[in-house]
């Protein structure tokens, strides 16, 4: 899957901020510690007027998700 980096400054501009009274900012962190932010073309049109659009020109790359964890039995 497809995502878009952040470097940790972006993150940390951009975690939990609300685009629209229904609509926020979540960012998730990859196997390799890397931030990334995940968002399509309807989700684009809701960024639209916001100043947030500019994550939509971050590099894009490959995430790999973390190993899930293991539970007891």
């Amino acid at each position: 899957m497809l995502g878009y980096i952040l470097t940790t400054e972006q993150y940390d501009q951009v975690q939990g901020q609300f685009i629209n009274p229904y609509q926020f900012i979540n960012c998730v962190q990859d196997i390799n510690d890397v931030w990334f932010f995940f968002g399509n073309e309807q989700d684009k049109e809701a960024f639209k007027d916001t100043e947030y659009m500019w994550l939509f020109d971050l590099p894009q790359e490959e995430y790999v998700a973390p190993p899930a964890p293991e539970f007891p039995r």
